[in-house]
């Protein structure tokens, strides 16, 4: 598998938001609400359900470290949670992240083609 062109692979140092041994948190590359971080396993993985046990409980930890920080950066009023497995969304199989989204009161979310939407 290449790993070269994958921007999970290949991060900036410098847009770490957190680290534990097992994943990362990255702010997304383009967010659909204030503070919309990623949470990614160091290892280059495609699916959910081939990341490890360590990894699985690394992920929820960081994914409860970037509520907690989002939470008093941003105060939002709530989350969405979400991940995509396979090839369902027309993309190539990519190296595996979980999306925390903060939400906003009266503030709608335009999800777009990564969430297998089309606006009509």
């Amino acid at each position: 598998m290449n790993t070269n062109n994958c921007p999970y692979c290949n991060f900036d140092e410098y847009d770490i938001i957190a680290k534990n041994d097992f994943g990362v948190i990255l702010p997304e590359i383009s967010p659909l609400s204030l503070g919309h971080t990623v949470i990614i396993p160091l290892r280059h993985v495609t699916s959910f359900f081939d990341v490890t046990d360590k990894e699985r409980k690394s992920l929820q930890s960081l994914l409860e470290l970037a509520r907690n920080e989002l939470k008093l950066r941003h105060q939002p009023e709530g989350f969405h949670i979400a991940f995509n497995d396979g090839k369902v969304f027309g993309e190539e199989e990519s190296h595996f992240h979980i999306h925390i989204i903060p939400r906003y009161a009266n503030q709608s979310l335009k999800f777009d083609q990564r969430w297998g939407i089309v606006a009509e």
